[in-house]
This record gives C-alpha cells, sequence and structure tokens, in this order.
C-alpha cells in the first residue's frame, strides 16, 4: 500500500510518500512556504511522483494533519487531500497535527508539549505522556496565550517541548496514529478558533 502524507498546519510543508508492505519513505519534503503553500503543495507532490516513476493513481490512501494550525494553510491541505480521495477512488485518513509534527518524538517514553504558532502570541498545544508505546494525551488539542500555556506546561516535570524549533516527523507513526475519515464531502479541519480571532 502506497501512502501520500502531507501536512500544512505551520509554516512547514511536509510531503511524503510512505510503503507499508515494505515500510519505507520513498519520498519526504519538508520546506518553510511562510504561507504559500498553495503554490508550493501540488509541486511538491508532482516532484515526489517523478522522482520516484509514481503516478496518482498507484497511491492507495492519502494522510492529512487535520489542524489546529494556520487557517489558510489547512484549508489547503485538506482541500487537496479530500480531491485526492474523491477522485481517486481512495481511503483518506487524518490526525492532529500537532500529534504529526511531533511524531518523530512519540516512539521513545516521556512527557511531550507539542506546540505550534498562532497569531496575537497564542500557541496551539497538546501534551501527551507516552509510556510503553501507549501515548495518551494529557491536554488535548487548545489554543492558549502565552500565559497560560506557560502555567499549562509547568504543570509536568521533566516535560520534553516540541515546537517550530525541532519538529520532528515519522511517517511510520503517522500513518498508524491517523483515523480513517468516512464522510469525504464533510471532513473539515479542526481550526479550533475562528479566521479572525
Amino acid at each position: 500500500m502506497k501512502i501520500i502524507i502531507l501536512d500544512t498546519s505551520t509554516n512547514f510543508l511536509y510531503v511524503s510518500f510512505y510503503d507499508n508492505v515494505i515500510d519505507k519513505v520513498l519520498f519526504q519534503k519538508t520546506m518553510i512556504t511562510h504561507n504559500n503553500h498553495s503554490e508550493n503543495l501540488i509541486p511538491s507532490i508532482e516532484e515526489g511522483l517523478k522522482e520516484n516513476n509514481l503516478e496518482l493513481k498507484d497511491f492507495d490512501c492519502v494522510v492529512t494533519g487535520n489542524g489546529p494550525g494556520s487557517y489558510t494553510g489547512l484549508r489547503v491541505g485538506c482541500v487537496v487531500s479530500k480531491m485526492m480521495a474523491f477522485t481517486l477512488g481512495i481511503k483518506l485518513k487524518a490526525l492532529s497535527s500537532l500529534l504529526f509534527i511531533g511524531s518523530g518524538y512519540l516512539n521513545n517514553d516521556g512527557i511531550y508539549a507539542i506546540s505550534s504558532v498562532a497569531k496575537k502570541n497564542y500557541k496551539y498545544l497538546r501534551v501527551v505522556r507516552v509510556n510503553n508505546g501507549v501515548i495518551d494525551t494529557l491536554v488535548s488539542d487548545t489554543f492558549l496565550d502565552e500565559d497560560k500555556y506557560n502555567s499549562t506546561i509547568n504543570q509536568y516535570e521533566n516535560i520534553q517541548i516540541i515546537n517550530e524549533d525541532n519538529y520532528k516527523i515519522d511517517s511510520k507513526l503517522i500513518f498508524n496514529l491517523s483515523q480513517d475519515v468516512n464522510d469525504i464531502h464533510n471532513f473539515v479541519p479542526n481550526y479550533l478558533r475562528e479566521a479572525n480571532s
């Protein structure tokens, strides 16, 4: 099974092709795009197709981060994912963009605060505990000002901070954590806030 994995929730655009039959990443691209994911997402997918001599019809599934994060970025990623799933007749899967961007750490035990930047001194945050491969959510995806963010993470000892300076992504774990989207037409991102708030 070949899978397209993408996230457009932050300034980082992420695209990978993952083959879970041979458990291998076939293509991976991460780039900082500063609010122009719409100009870079499709060319990045095309680059991966060309590099691997593949066509979109060769894929069985698309996995997307569905927020929280950039309002425009999420719309771009989710629309592209929905259109691929619908037109190709393949499975659509989704998961929290915070789990997505922190996935590279979640094979190791510990407590992790995964955050991304929102506007006006706010952050998106999720706190998880990993113990023997089991990931438990301590704080669900939330939208916090700096003071509330700091008071939340300070409740935990030895917490590891994951943010835009040290995101790490694991395609295999993303695929394993993602959930099936059963109603493609009504699938919408988890914005957590209004566009202008």
